[in-house]
């Protein structure tokens, strides 16, 4: 059950993304994660600006399932940062 109720939160708090406010004051939710996710999730971190930079839309899933949205709306998933940077060198050649 509290992990259903932590998703819709988590969920609700990105829809408001600066507009979520209490006493006047912006509120920040962030997921909490253990030292393995985060250590998995940061190997993806330099990839991620790459592809933010090449307007792929990417985004890291738990635990660290990273996705892209291309620019015709199609959702591509990416097993391993060796398979993004594969991808950020064959889209540099074009």
């Amino acid at each position: 059950m509290w992990q259903g109720t932590k998703d819709t939160v988590i969920r609700a708090a990105r829809k408001k993304r600066g507009e979520l406010k209490y006493d006047g004051k912006p509120v920040y939710i962030y997921e909490d994660y253990c030292p393995e996710v985060l250590d998995q999730r940061s190997e993806y971190k330099e990839v991620m600006r790459q592809l933010y930079a090449l307007n792929l839309k990417p985004s890291l899933l738990y635990p660290a399932r990273l996705f892209i949205r291309a620019e015709d709306g199609s959702r591509r998933r990416l097993a391993s940062v060796k398979e993004a940077q594969q991808l950020l060198a064959a889209h540099q050649k074009h």
